[in-house]
């Protein structure tokens, strides 16, 4: 009885204080993250090196045509 009524004042206070929030705060801290994230990231390239991981051009082998019997 008593850890049941304990239990609802804590989670009464965290709700509380997430209806608080600034959310421009937190629209700041997703803004950072998104930030962050754009920086780390790069656009596919279609060929990349495997030695240095530089853009590298696509090379065509010609393959042998069979001979026709």
């Amino acid at each position: 009885m008593i850890q049941a009524l304990i239990i609802k004042t804590v989670i009464g206070k965290v709700m509380e204080a997430i209806e608080k929030a600034d959310d421009k705060r937190i629209a700041r801290s997703h803004d950072k993250r998104i930030k962050a994230l754009e920086k780390i990231a790069h656009k596919p390239s279609d060929w990349v090196c495997l030695e240095c991981g530089c853009k590298a051009k696509k090379s065509v082998k010609v393959k042998k045509k069979r001979r026709s019997k």
